[in-house]
């Protein structure tokens, strides 16, 4: 059993989280200290994802333990699998053993490590922006009920993290502040409730300021595509990098600088 000592450090650890570096490293950090305040050897948080001309999906943002490397492509449809379905419903779940659940076709691995689960939405139910996942219990069967309460809490505290670290980012940047200018939303509370709620809409302001300011300063058509495509390579070299952050932590036991 989890020692209440240690529960209530990890609880003021993340209700005190301080945002710091890249925001794919606070994300595995969260994850971290949630692994160790339950007890489980494996948590994984999962964000809501939108493209072109298709529905937001959940999508694989931050690991603690061990999942196949396939997971990272995974894109779950909202009301889809567990996480989708508790994204869906805005309901928590609670399962003892997976293998005698009408979740056991969608269990991941199966073996002699207990089978219990977690999963709570994270966000408000009219705005939810993720599923966090907790599997694995370790010393013990199955979580309990309440485990279920203080994965909530965990949830709850997760999700103002992640709009602390993203308001920041905001804040910090004046293009950012340019762009929202432009778009209307100049005044604090639009800004805080964009930047929190609504990161798919942030990303499409920040692009069009982005258009905008090339335009304006004389650039080509064609000069703005090769702009654009070194966003593209950008974000690839940066998730490439975040993943060989994981594989060292996964050989050498440390987390990712």
């Amino acid at each position: 059993m989890i020692k209440p000592s240690l529960r209530r450090a990890k609880l003021k650890e993340l209700a005190g989280f301080e945002v710091t570096g890249r925001f794919e490293d606070n994300l595995y950090r969260l994850t971290c200290i949630t692994g160790e305040l339950l007890g489980a050897r494996r948590v994984s948080l999962m964000l809501l994802d939108s493209g072109a001309e298709r529905e937001a999906r959940l999508k694989l943002a931050a690991l603690y333990g061990e999942l196949p490397e396939t997971a990272w492509k995974e894109e779950t449809p909202p009301g889809q699998g567990i996480a989708g379905h508790v994204l869906a419903s805005g309901d928590s779940l609670h399962v003892a053993d997976i293998d005698v659940s009408r979740w056991r076709t969608l269990a991941r691995r199966r073996g002699d490590r207990p089978g219990g689960f977690l999963s709570c939405p994270i966000g408000q139910p009219e705005q939810p922006v993720g599923v966090l996942n907790v599997s694995e219990p370790i010393e013990r069967a199955a979580f309990s009920r309440g485990d279920l309460d203080t994965a909530e809490l965990a949830a709850l505290l997760i999700d103002r993290a992640i709009q602390v670290a993203r308001l920041r980012r905001m804040l910090d940047s004046r293009f950012a502040q340019m762009a929202f200018t432009l778009e209307g939303a100049a005044d604090a509370c639009s800004v805080l409730s964009l930047s929190a709620h609504e990161p798919d809409r942030v990303a499409r302001m920040l692009a069009k300021a982005f258009y905008r300011e090339l335009r304006h300063c004389g650039f080509t058509s064609n000069q703005i595509i090769r702009a654009a495509g070194e966003i593209i390579s950008e974000l690839t070299g940066s998730l490439n990098r975040h993943r060989d952050r994981l594989r060292e932590h996964k050989a050498g036991g440390r987390p990712p600088e």
